[in-house]
């Protein structure tokens, strides 16, 4: 290291420290849960939802992973609750996630930028919103899918669109998929509506 280059600020001992740790440890806790909920999901034939649990599970392992590579090492304590909620039907399911992604990750992930900002880390502060950002869109388009599967219209549109087969990959244009997919003969469960992104 030459003499212009400084080592990296250390977050040891610091509120940033101990917010990763928990976001850590949150985001673990995330990705066992949505793990479950898509099992759950399928066992109720929302494949689709199967679907976006899974690749949720998928992004909250990925933020962990992030904020496992901040940390510097040792043996850390946690300041946040276990989750301790079996899964449960899907629609409650839902709304679980919905209260977990946006008043715990959103307003949490954005407070610990603050925290990060004014500690000197604009690079942790700046992981924080953007993570903060996607638990945001998780949050989002978890309501959608509650709101259509309470609202009987999960498979039922207004106006045409695109529904995919989740098997064979067929696509359909129309206000309700097929009964039967005409590719590999699976019911209807098991299309995807494009416009639920």
């Amino acid at each position: 290291m030459s003499k212009s280059e400084k080592a990296p600020k250390s977050i040891k001992g610091t509120k940033t420290e101990q917010n990763i740790v928990d976001a850590y440890i949150s985001e673990t806790q995330a990705y066992a849960r949505y793990m479950f909920y898509a099992k759950q999901a399928g066992k109720e034939n929302y494949f689709p939802l199967q679907e976006v649990f899974t690749e949720t599970a998928d992004n909250e392992l990925h933020h962990a992973k992030v904020y496992l590579k901040m940390l510097e090492g040792g043996t850390l304590n946690c300041n946040i609750p276990v989750d301790a909620i079996p899964a449960k039907d899907t629609i409650t399911n839902l709304e679980i996630s919905i209260h977990e992604e946006g008043d715990e990750a959103v307003k949490t992930y954005l407070a610990a930028a603050a925290t990060a900002k004014e500690e000197g880390f604009s690079e942790i502060a700046e992981h924080f919103t953007a993570i903060a950002s996607v638990e945001k869109h998780h949050m989002e388009r978890f309501q959608k899918y509650l709101d259509r599967i309470k609202a009987g219209t999960l498979w039922k549109r207004e106006k045409p669109i695109t529904w995919k087969c989740l098997v064979c990959g067929y696509e359909f244009v129309g206000k309700e998929p097929p009964k039967a997919c005409p590719g590999c003969d699976h019911p209807y469960q098991h299309f995807m509506p494009e416009d639920m992104e």
